[in-house]
């Protein structure tokens, strides 16, 4: 999968899609034969179909064959930004997506979740942890068939989080939009049950560090959401804070959709 060559974007009209695929199978895009080597190596040594691409051009002559329920996506490479095939894939295929990347800083941690990434750690991260990371967006392609579950039913009084729709909606029906790093934050806190969540605890959840960097870019996130909220729906986002405790959601809330994406 090392040819390079113009990016020709595959049609999906027969490829499998969703539960018709390997639950398993992770693409490596990464240009150094090392780390690719090395990373494929380790990944098959742990149980996972792993497939890897040296170019965004083999990436996606591999999509016409297989497809993942995985990917980690180097930005920099030789003929592809890394950026825009997290786009892709996001809009594409119902497939988990980490950013492993030389890029560290907020900015380019924010452009990698806001171009699709579930997951984004720069190189230096151990591969046990990498592997680790891993585990949460393989599960969401980890489904089996069985009778249409019951509708959920939800309270008057509760916020919606729709992991399927990416949405968070308040007791009055008004909707705002979420992204990826967004999405999980809520549904972390609205699982904890009323419980403080400390940054660390949110941060490691994320797949990240336990940095202060990234503690106050959680911080970040956070108070984008709130405005995002503010401003889509009117009204504040019940998620509270205070030093040394963390951030809890303290309204009703219920999570609609997870057992299909977690």
């Amino acid at each position: 999968m090392n040819g390079i060559g113009g990016l020709t974007q595959p049609d999906f009209g027969g490829v499998a899609t969703g539960r018709d695929v390997m639950a398993h199978c992770v693409f490596v895009v990464e240009d150094n034969t090392d780390l690719n080597k090395d990373l494929c190596e380790y990944l098959e040594m742990c149980g996972f179909e792993v497939v890897g691409c040296e170019t965004g051009a083999a990436f996606y002559r591999a999509l016409k064959t297989q497809q993942p329920a995985a990917v980690i996506l180097d930005i920099m490479l030789p003929d592809a930004d890394g950026y825009e095939l997290a786009q892709y894939v996001r809009k594409n295929i119902d497939c988990g997506i980490m950013m492993l990347t030389s890029l560290s800083g907020m900015d380019h941690h924010l452009t990698g979740y806001k171009s699709g990434a579930d997951v984004y750690l720069t190189k230096d991260s151990p591969l046990s942890v990498i592997e680790a990371a891993l585990q949460p967006l393989l599960r969401r392609s980890h489904r089996t068939e069985g009778p249409e579950p019951q509708e959920q039913e939800i309270p008057a009084d509760s916020w919606v989080l729709d992991m399927l729709n990416w949405t968070l909606r308040n007791p009055a029906g008004d909707e705002a939009s979420l992204t990826a790093t967004e999405r999980t934050i809520i549904r972390l806190l609205i699982e904890a049950n009323g419980a403080w969540l400390t940054r660390p605890e949110i941060v490691v959840a994320l797949g990240k560090a336990d940095t202060a960097e990234n503690c106050r870019n959680l911080d970040t996130a956070i108070r984008r959401v709130r405005q995002k909220v503010m401003k889509e729906v009117g009204g504040e986002l019940p998620v509270r804070t205070a030093y040394g405790r963390g951030y809890a959601f303290t309204s009703p809330a219920v999570v609609f959709g997870a057992a299909e994406v977690s």
